[in-house]
């Protein structure tokens, strides 16, 4: 499928986006840390028989242009919110994985008026900062493995991705290779400056008032006990743990999760 590519500019910030035709109830859809919009393009493709999907660029991912430096999940909830607002995006739906989850709950927290419903894929959530040595360890480790990781060419990183990720499909694996080219290129202390931003999730769930879906598996990064922590202290939130996945569900267990997806989102 064939998507639109557009930006939405405020202050001097340029948020790029990919997006479907239509007047349709909108899915705004947000993906991980050095992964890009189109990286959601399997689950984009089956959701725009019903719904207006819109695929984001992070800040410091794909195409978005933003300030060098300013990186933290409140400015990425803001991009967002600023998308919702300049799109008139009414009654916006949001599903986000890893990073991308954790920033759905932000703009859920923050801007409450702007969403009517949220999907976590299992969230990336930090309950607590990384001391001085650990953060200083991984600041080293991040300098020294993230310009090698994704070195080579698309043709390397398609290979590589077979070869550690089987069960992913050809519509999974190139649009995660090209993002990876794209994430290159930035600056990859970006994602230090989420490591940074350490903040209590759970007082972030407490205040958010929309349905929650919350989808994990049992290889994911969202162990159990705080799976079932997010739903006590939710106001309405459904878990669904799907087995036989790792932290990339939709990627491994497509038609399960989209099982999930399509029965909680609003017709």
């Amino acid at each position: 499928m064939e998507w639109k590519s557009d930006y939405v500019k405020y202050d001097d910030n340029k948020i790029h986006y990919f997006h479907g035709n239509g007047n349709k109830k909108p899915v705004i859809l947000l993906h991980g840390a050095m992964d890009n919009g189109l990286c959601f393009s399997p689950v984009a493709e089956r959701l725009s028989e019903e719904y207006r999907v819109i695929m984001p660029d992070a800040r410091g991912h794909g195409q978005t242009e933003t300030p060098e430096n300013e990186f933290s999940y409140d400015l990425m909830a803001q991009d967002i919110a600023k998308l919702i607002q300049s799109l008139n995006l009414e009654g916006a739906q949001i599903m986000g994985h890893s990073m991308g989850a954790a920033m759905t709950t932000m703009v859920a927290s923050k801007y409450p008026e702007l969403v009517n419903r949220i999907i976590l894929e299992d969230p990336a959530f930090r309950t607590k900062g990384m001391s001085k040595i650990k953060m200083g360890v991984f600041k080293f480790l991040a300098k020294l493995i993230l310009p090698r990781l994704f070195k080579g060419t698309y043709e390397d990183l398609v290979k590589s991705c077979h070869k550690r990720s089987p069960t992913w499909s050809d519509e999974e694996v190139q649009p995660w290779a090209e993002s990876k080219i794209l994430f290159r290129e930035k600056n990859p202390k970006i994602l230090i400056g989420l490591l940074e931003d350490a903040r209590d999730w759970k007082e972030i769930i407490k205040n958010i008032s929309c349905p929650i879906l919350l989808i994990t598996s049992d290889k994911g990064i969202t162990k159990d006990k705080m799976a079932q922590d997010l739903v006590d202290l939710s106001k309405d939130c459904k878990w669904v743990k799907i087995e036989g996945a790792g932290h990339n569900i939709r990627r491994e267990q497509y038609e399960r999760f989209m099982e999930e997806v399509q029965n909680f989102l609003e017709p």
